[in-house]
């Protein structure tokens, strides 16, 4: 049997958690997902990037410190006049495959919501984000 500390046993705050603002968002396929995760993995592509031109949303599997490092793009849905690059490390993104409602905020947060199971992921965007580029 295995023993701890009542003190290092952490639980989730009661308090629901409440994006600042929703800055951009759509529904990103189990397809999408899928093809993502094994696009970064083929390309060794540490980052993840949510980018509109204003017109098309694309999910991309690229490395920001390499420039000459390939990359990969998939257009996952019709933009909303606003322009933005949000990056996400690969490593964050370790999620149950399935279709999610996504929210992001450029404030550094973003909601990933499963579309047929009750699970949620709150996941901070990095540094080199933008919102309005």
């Amino acid at each position: 049997y295995r023993k701890t500390a009542k003190e290092m046993i952490v639980t989730p705050p009661e308090k629901e958690i409440t994006l600042p603002s929703v800055d951009c968002s759509f529904t990103l396929s189990s397809e999408d997902y899928d093809w993502v995760i094994k696009t970064s993995s083929v390309l060794s592509s540490p980052h993840i990037g949510i980018k509109s031109d204003g017109e098309k949303v694309f999910i991309t599997a690229f490395d920001p410190q390499n420039d000459s490092a390939h990359t990969d793009s998939l257009e996952i849905s019709k933009g909303d006049g606003n322009t933005y690059k949000m990056i996400f490390k690969l490593e964050n993104i370790k999620m149950i495959s399935g279709s999610y409602d996504v929210k992001i905020s450029s404030k550094g947060v973003s909601h990933f919501k499963h579309k047929t199971l009750n699970v949620q992921y709150w996941i901070s965007t990095e540094t080199g984000s933008k919102y309005g580029v």
